[in-house]
């Protein structure tokens, strides 16, 4: 089996299409939920863990830029020591460095899981050169994603516009400052599907013709020959 990572625009109607494609080749969704149980099982305490997508994520201050200072996001408590000594329980802050360290962990271990559809995050970058990842950018015009936001938020068009611009400009942001990439560079992706032209559904065919001819994944036995 293989992966598949899906890059998008808000609005383009990619959660449809991640949902419909979950179905058809049996592939789990990285939510928030499996996010947290696949980092439990790489090791990384569910009270520690913070899932800092590019949803999460807001564009930084003039002076948090010019310093370059880093944003706390979360405050955790640990248990520090050993059996030996006895354990004292101590705070720490996590800041986004941290959060993207965790992100980047989760991801390499969902990746070892196999049979998972990756969205946002910046899968296509930490997965970059894994042969059996499919990489899959989502878009649509302006005014379909307009009128998509409209209708799911209930929001005016002057408001929905906003919240457009302030997604694309975040996500640009932040795939760029923590994995040095452009969304919108073609290079990333083995697919860039349009669903204006193809429709959900017609995109869905074209990214389930292109995920089962990636080659398959090579067993460790394989490597060893």
């Amino acid at each position: 089996m293989a992966l598949i990572t899906i890059s998008r625009q808000i609005g383009s109607g990619s959660q449809e299409l991640s949902q419909l494609l979950c179905s058809e080749l049996d592939l789990a969704p990285l939510d928030k939920y499996t996010m947290l149980r696949v980092a439990y099982e790489a090791g990384i305490s569910p009270q520690e863990f913070v899932d800092y997508s590019e949803d999460e994520y807001e564009r930084r201050g003039f002076l948090d830029e010019l310093f370059r200072r880093s944003r706390p996001l979360a405050e955790t408590d640990m248990w520090i020591g050993s059996p030996d000594i006895g354990y004292e329980r101590r705070s720490r802050i996590l800041d986004e460095h941290d959060a993207i360290d965790m992100v980047r962990a989760t991801i390499m271990a969902a990746y070892e899981r196999d049979q998972v559809l990756i969205i946002g995050r910046g899968g296509q970058a930490i997965l970059e050169h894994e042969p059996d990842v499919l990489h899959v950018r989502v878009i649509a015009p302006m005014e379909e994603r307009l009128a998509h936001i409209e209708a799911q938020h209930e929001m005016e068009r002057t408001q929905a516009l906003g919240y457009l611009q302030d997604s694309d400009a975040n996500t640009a942001e932040y795939l760029q400052k923590f994995y040095h990439i452009d969304p919108d560079d073609p290079t990333m992706y083995h697919l860039i599907v349009n669903t204006d032209k193809l429709s959900i559904k017609g995109a869905a065919v074209l990214i389930e013709q292109a995920f089962r001819r990636l080659p398959p994944r090579s067993s460790k036995a394989d490597d060893q020959e």
